[in-house]
Parts: structure tokens; sequence; C-alpha cells
């Protein structure tokens, strides 16, 4: 167990390493219609592979998998699970954290009451929702830099809450686990 623990502890901070190089040396916002589609597979991608690794190498969810764990006891995969969920959390709380995904995911939505929030009361509007694609880029002169600038800002901001909350769930279902150990 002692084992398991100092892998898991490892894998975290190579996760959080492992974001920070992602989002700045390989992740590009194409500042096209697809930025949203192609933020969450950055965001939620890593993720789901770093899940499924962490529920490949947990021996205690093979032993449930296969049923060799004793039914006379409590069910051997149960408590322990949360191990599997650390290295993906963190990837998707350091990425929000970063808020580089979010900035371009969220920017290519075509939700009209989003994009009224992030461009409402400000210079040119119009451009302001009809460019906010363009925005992760810099590309576009329509729309004022300084508003461009607050838009990213917001959804930075709106980003980083995220995590919070996230951590927030993750101790308590951390302790609330750790008393079946």
């Amino acid at each position: 167990m002692d084992k398991f623990k100092t892998v898991i502890n490892i894998a975290n901070k190579q996760t959080s390493l492992g974001e920070q190089i992602f989002s700045t040396v390989v992740f590009k916002c194409p500042c096209n219609q697809l930025n949203f589609i192609y933020g969450l597979v950055f965001l939620l991608v890593p993720a789901l592979a770093l899940l499924t690794l962490g529920l490949i190498l947990s021996k205690k969810t093979w032993k449930l998998v296969t049923g060799l764990c004793s039914h006379r006891k409590k069910v051997c995969g149960s408590c322990d699970f949360h191990h599997g969920l650390m290295a993906p959390v963190t990837w998707i709380a350091v990425a929000l954290l970063n808020g580089v995904f979010t900035e371009c995911a969220m920017t290519g939505t075509n939700t009209t009451l989003l994009n009224n929030h992030l461009c409402k009361g400000r210079e040119k509007e119009a451009d302001c929702v009809k460019k906010l694609h363009t925005f992760p880029c810099g590309k576009d002169e329509t729309v004022p830099k300084d508003v461009r600038d607050e838009v990213l800002l917001t959804l930075r901001a709106e980003s980083q809450v995220c995590p919070v909350k996230l951590l927030h769930r993750l101790t308590w279902f951390t302790a609330s686990s750790s008393a079946c150990s």
C-alpha cells in the first residue's frame, strides 16, 4: 500500500508538471469555430487516460474486476477507488487554474447566453460577440485589445473558481472513504 501511495504522489507531481508543459508547448488554440471541441479534448482526454491508467495500476481494482476479491469481507476496491482519481483530478484542477484550455473552449461556444454574458456592456458589443472565437490568438483588430483582455480575464477568473470546488469535493470524498481503510 505504501508503494502505491508513493507512486500516486509521484504521478500527481508529474501530472501537474506535464499539464504545464502540455499547455505551453503543445496546445495552440485554433481560433476558429472548433475552439470549444479543441479545448475540451485537451482538458478531458488526458484526464480520461490518467483515470484509465490509475485504475489499471490499482491491484485492488483488478481483484474487484476479476472476481478474486472475497465477498465475505468488504468489497476490495470500493474504498481505494479514490487513488485512481488523483491524477485525473490533478490534471483537471491544474488545467482549470491555468485557464488556457478553458479560455479556448469557452470562446468557441455558440451559446448566445454565454457570449452575451462575456461581451455585455463592452465597447463594440456586436463585434465582440461575432469575433469571440478569435480572442485567444489576439489576431482580430475590430475589437479593441482592452476588451479582448477583459473578456479573457473574466474567462480565466471563472475557470479558476472551478478547481476550488473540485478539490473541496475530492477532499470530502477522500476523507469519507478513508474511514474504510
